[in-house]
């Protein structure tokens, strides 16, 4: 398999005793390609997890994709306050689910009104509604905002310390 990389990532501590987490990532793939230095490590991928022994197991040296549901829409609209509703397009559809947490991106201004990483709290078809407050944003201009769904990956050192080298890939079609 050919596999090209489209975003990378800080390197997380896999410490055998306490585990570490990476930032927030905002998926374009979907394929998350996890690999092990020295030592093997457990691997969680979700919205806040802990990663634990029984777990993921990547043994030294390993190497991984992990396919993660993509999940990415066009915003036509967004409503302000204390909670933030984004309005997709009438026949856009709605590919989240209510426990996933989301990235606004892209949205042409007001400066601060994008956003990483929010829990979906409610949703309809054609919207989501994130825990943001956005009382004080004004005169909203969408541009080519998007939202897409993003997770965190928390790693364990398994029988020692160990980093996880992070990325995101696409398969490349070889004829």
């Amino acid at each position: 398999m050919a596999i090209k990389v489209i975003q990378t990532f800080p390197s997380v501590t896999a410490a055998s005793g306490s585990p570490g987490s990476s930032e927030p990532i905002v998926l374009k793939s979907g394929y998350l390609r996890v690999t092990t230095g020295t030592t093997g490590i457990h691997v969680a991928i979700g919205t806040s997890p802990t990663a634990t022994a029984n777990d993921f197991h990547l043994p030294p040296y390993g190497n991984e994709v992990i396919k993660e549901r993509l999940a990415r829409q066009k915003i036509v609209g967004i409503v302000t306050g204390t909670t933030t509703t984004i309005v997709f397009d009438n026949n856009g559809g709605n590919p989240f689910l209510v426990d996933d947490y989301v990235a606004v991106q892209d949205v042409t201004s007001p400066v601060g009104i994008n956003t990483v990483h929010n829990p979906i709290v409610s949703m309809t078809n054609s919207s989501i509604v994130i825990d943001f407050d956005s009382t004080a944003f004004e005169n909203i201009v969408v541009g080519a905002g998007n939202v897409s769904r993003s997770v965190i990956i928390s790693a364990l050192g398994s029988g020692g310390n160990s980093s996880a080298y992070l990325s995101e890939v696409v398969q490349l079609v070889t004829e």
